[in-house]
C-alpha cells in the first residue's frame, strides 16, 4: 500500500463525511511517515501524533476495536473476509453499549439505524407533527453528554531510577526464537519525557515508551578497563633451575609420566 492510497482513503471516507480532523494519531508505518502524508496533514492544518512502537495502549480505543473486529471475522467460515466487513460493521454500529446506553450510530447520527426487525414492527399510525416536535424538543432538553467510562486502571510501575539513568535496556516485544534474550542493550539515553524516552540504537535515534525499558546499572570504567600487561620482563625476574623441574618417568609401555613435585621424594 502506498502513501497516496492512504491519503485518498482518508479524504474519501472520513473528510468527506465529518470534515477535517484537528488531530491524527498514527503508528510507525512507513507510509504514514512519508513526506507525502506529512505534507497532506500540513495542508489540512491537522496535527499529527505518532505512537511509539510495540505500545498499543497509545491508541487503545482503536486497537481494542480492531480486536473485536478480528474476533467477528474469525467467527465466520468465509475465506473472503473482506466481504464480511460491511455486515460485521453494521452489527457493531447498532450494538448498544451498556455504559453509554446507546449505540455508535446513535451517538454519531443522532438516531438508530433501521434494521429488518424494526421494519416489521413499524406502527401503522403516523405520529402527529405537533406531538412529534413537542416530544423531540422535550427529549433534546433532557440529553446530557455522557463521558466514556474507563474500564481499566494504570497498572504500570515506572522505577524512579529511569529519571536519571544514562543507559537502559529495551524489551523486545516481537516474537523471538527460544532461548533468546528478552532485552537488548544497554542503550544510551538521549532525552526523556514523562511517557517516552529517546535512546541511541546502533547510531539511530529511536523513541520508545517507558513501559518497555528498565535501568541499566553499569560498572565504573576503572573496573571495566583491563589490567595492564607487562610486556618487557627482565631476565632476573624469572628464575628457572634444573632442580625445580619435575622429573620425568618412562613406563614400560614407553609413555612419559610427570608426577607432582611434592610426591617425587616418595618415588624411587
Amino acid at each position: 500500500m502506498r502513501a497516496k492510497t492512504i491519503c485518498r482513503a482518508i479524504f474519501d471516507t472520513w473528510i468527506s463525511r465529518f470534515g477535517y480532523p484537528s488531530v491524527v494519531t498514527s503508528d510507525q508505518g512507513s507510509q504514514l511517515r512519508s513526506s507525502m502524508f506529512v505534507e497532506f496533514t500540513r495542508m489540512l492544518g491537522t496535527q499529527k501524533i505518532k505512537t511509539t512502537p510495540y505500545h498499543p495502549i497509545s491508541n487503545g480505543i482503536v486497537e481494542r476495536f480492531h480486536r473485536h473486529l478480528k474476533s467477528a471475522i474469525k467467527a465466520h467460515e468465509n475465506e473472503k473476509w473482506s466481504e464480511l466487513i460491511p455486515i460485521i460493521l453494521l452489527g457493531i454500529r447498532t450494538a448498544v453499549k451498556e455504559d453509554l446506553q446507546s449505540s455508535y450510530s446513535e451517538l454519531v447520527y443522532g438516531t438508530t439505524l433501521s434494521l429488518p426487525w424494526d421494519m416489521m414492527n413499524v406502527s401503522d399510525i403516523p405520529p402527529c407533527d405537533i406531538e412529534f416536535i413537542t416530544d423531540l424538543r422535550h427529549r433534546m432538553q433532557q440529553l446530557n453528554p455522557v463521558a466514556t467510562s474507563a474500564h481499566c486502571t494504570d497498572r504500570f510501575c515506572i522505577h524512579p531510577s529511569l529519571k536519571s539513568s544514562s543507559h537502559i535496556f529495551l524489551r523486545v516485544d516481537r516474537v523471538q526464537p527460544p532461548l533468546r534474550q528478552h532485552y537488548t542493550g544497554p542503550h544510551k539515553v538521549l532525552c526523556r519525557t514523562d511517557k517516552t524516552i529517546t535512546v541511541d540504537i546502533n547510531g539511530r535515534k529511536t523513541t520508545v515508551s517507558l513501559d518497555r525499558v528498565k535501568s541499566a546499572h553499569l560498572l565504573p570504567e576503572t573496573v571495566l578497563s583491563p589490567s595492564p600487561v607487562i610486556k618487557n620482563l627482565k631476565s632476573t625476574d624469572v628464575h628457572t633451575s634444573k632442580n625445580d623441574e619435575t622429573p620425568t618417568y618412562v613406563t614400560r609401555s614407553g609413555r612419559r609420566v610427570h608426577f607432582p613435585k611434592k610426591l617425587t621424594t616418595y618415588i624411587t
